[in-house]
């Protein structure tokens, strides 16, 4: 399997980004990381959509990390204590930060304790948060700090690439882990980075697939709606689960079986992905695909899922399907230049799990596609 995941060096960023992700110009690599952090204690703390990594040194490890947390609980939640796990090691981090405020979004900077307790890039670390009242180790993230890519400098017109962005991940039969029988290609190709939102309909035993949540919350059509980094509109109706804080969570999907997304832990599709969701409901996943040139690709698309599922590319439905051991596909979909998004829809029903998977097939050009987390500012 080949995972090369790529972030950009940071030479400039938007007046707005700046401002939300307190990123310096001075900052020479920078990593950025997403995933939804579940904090379990009684001040009520999750995620408020970031984790950066940076290396602000230029020896090539990771020295630094900017959390964004909010604190929607009654008390502040106090920090005892920071550390970083890597390779089974404790690295001993700290932070100038002292809590968590009530209904704030706080942005906490850790810092590594001298030069032998950075972070190494290219390998599984875990952030562990010891607060007054708990201790939270959060998913594991891998990240890789290195150069631009040349060909995608200058994407979507703006100087700037992508703020997060890495090729499609190879991926053969021996990669997949229910449908091998049905695998519909020799080497296929998925994406990693994904914008995550549900569960709607939360803990309903049978949720109907053709209700359009994104419409329900007054965002338009389903398959026009568009999510970004740092995208805060908020999802109410539909009895929607907190899991992704209510908004579309962008995700990075590095467990077991990348490509291959398992949202709860009931069943055993990818438990390293460790989203813990509930069993019940409808899902919604969104991953854009950046074609770099002024060509477009014509390709095959497959679609495995754990329960009843659909896809959709650009706005245009391809293929459902109902039977996790097998694939269902579609024959010669087209990839435009520049970006394409797609979005598949779950619904996770009695006896059923939240688990998906997209594979583009059958051009020797995927190898060289991106997966990537846009901007307001990139669509």
């Amino acid at each position: 399997m080949n995972i090369k995941t790529i972030f950009r060096k940071k030479k400039a960023v938007s007046a707005v980004i700046s401002a939300v992700l307190l990123i310096g110009l001075a900052i020479t690599a920078v990593g950025i990381l997403y995933a939804t952090l579940n904090l379990r204690f009684d001040s009520s703390v999750k995620s408020g959509g970031a984790i950066i990594a940076e290396d602000s040194d230029n020896d090539g490890l990771i020295d630094r990390m900017t959390i964004s947390l909010v604190n929607k609980g009654l008390t502040d939640a106090n920090i005892q204590s920071v550390s970083v796990i890597q390779d089974g090691n404790t690295l001993m981090w700290f932070t100038f930060d002292e809590s968590v405020d009530i209904s704030e979004v706080t942005e906490i900077v850790i810092y590594a304790i001298g030069a032998l307790q950075q972070v190494e890039p290219a390998k599984t670390f875990y952030i562990e948060i010891n607060f007054q009242d708990d201790v939270y180790i959060s998913s594991g993230y891998t990240t890789i700090v290195s150069d631009i890519p040349d060909e995608i400098i200058g994407t979507i017109g703006s100087e700037d690439p992508f703020v997060g962005y890495c090729y499609l991940i190879s991926r053969t039969v021996d990669d997949d882990q229910y449908a091998k029988k049905y695998f519909p290609a020799d080497v296929g190709y998925s994406p990693s980075l994904w914008f995550l939102l549900g569960a709607f309909e939360d803990d309903n035993k049978r949720p109907d697939l053709d209700n359009d949540y994104i419409s329900l919350n007054d965002y338009g059509d389903e398959a026009e709606f568009q999510p970004y980094l740092l995208d805060e509109r908020e999802f109410t109706q539909g009895s929607i689960g907190s899991q992704s804080n209510c908004i579309a969570s962008p995700y990075n999907d590095s467990g077991d079986h990348p490509g291959l997304i398992a949202f709860d832990k009931y069943g055993n599709w990818d438990k390293s992905d460790n989203l813990n969701w509930g069993k019940y409901g409808i899902a919604y996943m969104w991953s854009y695909i950046y074609v770099a040139g002024t060509e477009a690709v014509t390709c095959d698309v497959g679609v495995n899922g754990a329960s009843e599922y659909q896809l959709w590319l650009n706005g245009e439905y391809l293929v459902s399907g109902n039977k996790h051991n097998r694939w269902y596909t579609s024959e010669d979909i087209t990839l435009e230049a520049g970006l394409n998004l797609v979005m598949m829809k779950i619904s996770a029903k009695t006896d059923a799990h939240f688990a998906g998977q997209v594979l583009f097939f059958g051009s020797e050009q995927l190898s060289n596609i991106y997966s990537v987390w846009p901007t307001i500012g990139d669509l």
